[in-house]
């Protein structure tokens, strides 16, 4: 009788994890919930102590936007006492905390600036949701529920990837998705700045880039009343300049955002091309930016010294914008047949002895690689560089690159593994799930057009597994993240991209930061229709496919 009532308790403490009164997402590694709440008071002090200014300006903004939202006209000070406490320990993992809710205050303990932030976005998530959109209402009862939290992340790579090529954004809007971003806890923003249809960086040595290269001869716009319709006039020019780029940075920057710029090369080049064809393989042929999707045969020469420079003069303006140590040089999707038909090309494969043109653009990337590492950065790069038959994988692995796998998305990833190269999972489409949140997440009457079958639901999206448990223990480490990835052809318009990208950015949010065994879709589901007062309140259009 004695160890059926223990286990009927232990049931019951788990249904109150799973059906939680605490609001929070992603959801914390652990998480132990006590009785009452700690009501926030005017004039309240948050307390960092003798904490450097590297940790306690963190305080400061979190204040900031408490006050913003609330108008309690809270503090931060130096002091030892206050109703948050702040306390720097040794024992936490980088970007991880532990939270202490009684009826007396919050205690917060973190190793970094990165963990405390995470400790306050927490504290914020569990307010009413206009502190989160930072909305102001004085009339809300300010409250947290005495709670204890040990958390970090299951991954340190949690990444949006956004193709601003296909179809421009604003930096404003940019804002807005790295809003979401921070509020829940992923800190890598991809910034996809180049394709075939479009050039979206400033680069001074190269101004037609900017032109040029960034004015596509005609839009297709896919409008979720209108549905898809081609404009018939010019889609340009639409670039950052470089203040524009270095205000993006510092807006992630402030909310422990890593900026990865990537300039895709040497294939789905067209657009820089365009505005320099002397560094195709066929200069007199004329080349334009191009409207449609797919791939285009048109690849920069590299064979061409002049061509290979350019690059290099490409990316060293950009180091100097962006200071995070990642670069993405792309990689994916190149075709080889423009250098099949080029004498340079030709001749240089025949003189170094290579078996295939496909190891041209392996030589291609080890050079860029070589490149970057002389400027402190480290290539990233997708898995066709080294899935790609015919590839050099020596080469390309020598400056040891980060591999964001898409298609064959577990093959490539498995590939990197056991090749010593850590890699990003991120599915194109699979049997089980999809990570490319561009993609239609219904087949029902109505929907807008796009990607996909509208089989890539918020579901799916949550449910799928990155390391699946097949992958050797000794390989898993080699997993680093995962990335939400969104792709523009078929995307034009802010409100469509919010539809698309919310809520399936926050499953992945969580996929990136739970552990495997701590995720639940129902619980997920719960949470996210609490959130949409938050989504509401900012005038976000999201999904709203998974809400019952």
């Amino acid at each position: 009788m004695k160890s059926f009532f223990i286990v009927i308790v232990l049931s019951m403490a788990g249904n109150l994890y799973a059906q939680s009164l605490v609001n929070l997402t992603p959801r914390p590694k652990q998480m132990t919930e006590g009785q009452g709440e700690f009501e926030l008071r005017p004039q309240m002090i948050v307390a960092y102590g003798s904490l450097p200014d590297s940790l306690s300006i963190e305080a400061a903004r979190f204040v900031s936007d408490l006050n913003a939202a609330t108008g309690l006209q809270a503090t931060a000070q130096s002091r030892k006492e206050g109703a948050i406490r702040m306390q720097q320990v040794a024992d936490c993992p980088p970007e991880g905390y532990r939270l202490t809710i009684d009826s007396k205050g919050v205690s917060i303990e973190a190793g970094t600036s990165a963990g405390f932030f995470y400790a306050f976005q927490s504290l914020k998530k569990m307010l009413p949701a206009n502190v989160m959109a930072r909305t102001y209402d004085n009339k809300k009862k300010y409250a947290w529920p005495c709670v204890t939290i040990q958390d970090e992340p299951r991954f340190r790579y949690r990444g949006f990837m956004l193709d601003v090529s296909r179809h421009f954004f604003t930096v404003e809007q940019l804002k807005r998705m790295i809003d979401i971003m921070a509020a829940y806890k992923m800190n890598h923003f991809h910034w996809h700045l180049t394709d075939d249809q479009g050039w979206r960086a400033e680069i001074q040595a190269y101004p037609r880039l900017t032109t040029v290269g960034a004015t596509a001869p005609n839009c297709r716009i896919t409008d979720m009343k209108r549905g898809t319709y081609w404009t018939n006039q010019p889609y340009g020019p639409h670039f950052y300049s470089r203040n524009e780029m270095r205000e993006v940075v510092e807006y992630c920057a402030q909310r422990h955002i890593t900026v990865i710029p990537e300039v895709d090369m040497p294939g789905h080049f067209v657009a820089a091309l365009a505005a320099y064809p002397e560094f195709s393989c066929n200069p007199t042929h004329p080349i334009t930016v191009w409207t449609e999707g797919g791939v285009s045969r048109e690849v920069l020469n590299v064979a061409n010294p002049r061509a290979v420079q350019f690059a290099k003069t490409v990316l060293a303006e950009l180091c100097d914008i962006f200071p995070g140590p990642y670069f993405h040089i792309g990689g994916d999707e190149c075709p080889t047949d423009a250098w099949k038909d080029n004498a340079d090309c030709q001749h240089l494969v025949k003189s170094e002895g290579m078996q295939n043109f496909r190891e041209l653009q392996s030589r291609f990337t080890e050079e860029m690689s070589d490149f970057l590492a002389s400027r402190g950065k480290r290539t990233l790069l997708w898995n066709e560089s080294i899935t790609a038959k015919g590839s050099d994988l020596a080469r390309v692995s020598k400056n040891h690159p980060i591999i964001f796998s898409w298609f064959p998305c577990q093959e490539g990833a498995l590939m990197a593994a056991r090749n010593g190269l850590q890699t990003v999972v991120t599915e194109f489409h699979s049997a089980t799930g999809s990570y490319y949140i561009n993609r239609k997440q219904s087949n029902q009457p109505g929907e807008p057009d796009g990607a996909g079958k509208g089989d890539d639901t918020v579901e799916r999206c949550y449910n799928y597994v990155p390391v699946p448990a097949s992958v050797p223990s000794e390989l898993q480490p080699f997993y680093i993240g995962i990335q939400a990835t969104f792709w523009c052809e078929w995307v034009a318009t802010n409100d469509y991209l919010e539809y698309l990208a919310l809520p399936r950015l926050m499953a992945v949010a969580e996929a990136a930061w739970t552990p495997q065994e701590g995720k639940d879709f129902e619980d997920f589901r719960r949470r996210m229709s609490l959130d949409r007062e938050m989504l509401d309140l900012r005038g976000y259009n999201y999904g709203k496919h998974m809400f019952k």
